[in-house]
């Protein structure tokens, strides 16, 4: 599985590692801003892309709707999973409405279905 995160503040790997997760088998690459989203996205392919809302230069309600639209021109494969992480429900909320497929405050990332809980 391969997993792609746009988060500017907390190192993501080391968030989940510390809540005794496996990622074992699991290629995870963090990219600390979103500039050029769309090409790195595109470039590592992911299975499942992490979105953090607020990051600069962009937003990551900004990166799923220029995401959606790279989608709707048929210039990129869409991730199996989007999911919006961010410390604000409000925010999680927007990127649902924008087409993610679930949302979750990242300081609970460990709880989401994705991980491989041999160690948990």
């Amino acid at each position: 599985m391969r997993i792609l995160i746009f988060e500017d503040t907390y190192d993501i790997i080391e968030l989940v590692k510390n809540t005794g997760i496996n990622l074992e088998g699991i290629e995870i690459k963090q990219f600390w801003d979103t500039e050029n989203s769309t090409a790195r996205i595109k470039k590592f392919s992911p299975d499942i892309l992490l979105l953090d809302y607020y990051i600069e230069p962009i937003s990551g309600l900004q990166v799923i709707k220029k995401l959606n639209i790279a989608l709707e021109n048929n210039q990129i494969v869409r991730p199996k999973k989007i999911i919006g992480i961010s410390s604000s429900s409000s925010a999680n909320s927007r990127f649902v409405q924008a087409g993610a497929d679930d949302s979750i405050i990242k300081f609970e990332l460990a709880n989401l279905d994705l991980w491989n809980r041999d160690n948990v």
